[in-house]
Order: C-alpha cells, then sequence, then structure tokens
C-alpha cells in the first residue's frame, strides 16, 4: 500500500468544546495545548491530514459520528486511515510512523490506552464494516478488546503500539509520565497541573464534583454524558 493511501484523520473535539465537556482543561490553556500538539504531530507525520470536528462530525452517537468520519476519509479515494484524537499528550510522530509500515504490511494497527479505549486506529478500507463499527461498546472500558476481536480472527494481523494515557479526567494528569511528553510547553502545563491536584481537589465540595464529573472522551472511552 502506497504512503499517499493513507490518511490521518483526527478525530477530535475542537478545544472550545472540550473545555465544556473537560472544565479542568480550561486551565493553563491545557486543551489548547494539547490541540497544539496534536496538530503538530500530524503535520509532521507528513500524511495527508483531514480533521473532523464538532462542526463537521455527522451522527447522533459518538459510534455513528466516528463511523461516518472513516468512511467519508474512504468516500475521498484512500485505501485507509489512520485516526488519532487531541487528547494524549504521550502521542508523538513515531507511532503515527509506526501505523503507516503496520499498514503497508497489510495489518490493522490499535495503540491502546489504559482505560480499555485506543488513542489511535489504523484500518484499511477493506478491513473497515461500517455496521459492526456502530456496534462495538463505544465509551466503555470493553471497546478495546472488541475492535480487535471485531476487526479480525487473526491475531498476526493487529498491529498493537504501546500503551499509553490519555487526559479524561482532572485525576489522569497525576498519572501521566512526564519523561514520556516530549512537547516541553505540554510537559510544563501538565506538571504544575498535576502538583496543584490535591490543593484543587479538596478546596470545596463543587471543585470536587467538577473533577469527578464524567466526561466526553474522543476515542471509545467511558462517557456517560455525551452521547
Amino acid at each position: 500500500m502506497r504512503a499517499k493511501n493513507i490518511a490521518l484523520l483526527v478525530f477530535a473535539l475542537s478545544p472550545e468544546e472540550e473545555v465544556k465537556n473537560k472544565p479542568f482543561s480550561a486551565k493553563a490553556d491545557l486543551a489548547k495545548s494539547l490541540n497544539r500538539h496534536t496538530h503538530n504531530i500530524a503535520i509532521n507525520s507528513g500524511l495527508p491530514i483531514r480533521t473532523f470536528d464538532e462542526s463537521r462530525q455527522v451522527g447522533t452517537d459518538f459510534g455513528t459520528r466516528f463511523s461516518n468520519a472513516i468512511k467519508q476519509v474512504y468516500d475521498e479515494g484512500y485505501d485507509a486511515v489512520i485516526t488519532i484524537g487531541n487528547d494524549c499528550p504521550q502521542l508523538q510522530v513515531n507511532h503515527i510512523l509506526a501505523a503507516q509500515q503496520a499498514l503497508a504490511n497489510k495489518q490493522t494497527v490499535v495503540g491502546p490506552t489504559h482505560d480499555g479505549g485506543f488513542y489511535l486506529l489504523g484500518i484499511s478500507k477493506d478491513d473497515f464494516d461500517y455496521d459492526t463499527f456502530l456496534n462495538f461498546s463505544w465509551k466503555t472500558e470493553k471497546v478495546f478488546e472488541e475492535v480487535i476481536a471485531g476487526i479480525t480472527a487473526d491475531t498476526e494481523a493487529i498491529f498493537r503500539l504501546e500503551k499509553l494515557r490519555d487526559i479524561n479526567y482532572f485525576s489522569d494528569l497525576q498519572k501521566l509520565s512526564l519523561q514520556r511528553i516530549q512537547n516541553a510547553q505540554l510537559k510544563g502545563i501538565v506538571r504544575s497541573l498535576a502538583a496543584g491536584y490535591a490543593l484543587y481537589f479538596f478546596r470545596d465540595t463543587h471543585h470536587k464534583l467538577e473533577l469527578l464529573r464524567s466526561t466526553a472522551y474522543n476515542k471509545g472511552s467511558p462517557c456517560p454524558n455525551f452521547a
């Protein structure tokens, strides 16, 4: 498969919409920094980019919106899609390039997250089944394994990237390994927010509830509040 037949699909909310669903991401411009980080990685991958934020996503639920975005990229003539979100500060260009190579070797690529979702999916048009994707348990901790099982029964046809952490809750900031964040500005923001986590969390009940509320995950992780 030629590299020019692979598109990079960025499926993510805009920073402004992200803040509505994850209020903590407004602090220190975290949402904007994550968005810039993802944009720079996308540019440096050298792949053609297709961005689908809330203004371009079509459907009444996550599975439909995600599946429609992938299908639209195929309809443009691409043979394969690598899709990412904008909430994984540990994501690097090498993850996308590894996915590109795996797709060239006729493998499907999945980058798992620690919460049972995934931060990257690389899949060819021949392996994508629209109806199957609609029926995955999106926004649950089961979606990664369902995607693996639903795409193919041949385990050798699946290339698994390393497991990374994304940011869906304020508490996720404390779990991130700063050594694995190469973007200096983003690392500084994460370090600052993580250091102030305990003070912010225990300050009063209102903030505690804000931090514990479910949030809109972009890559199939649990989320009861954003269909």
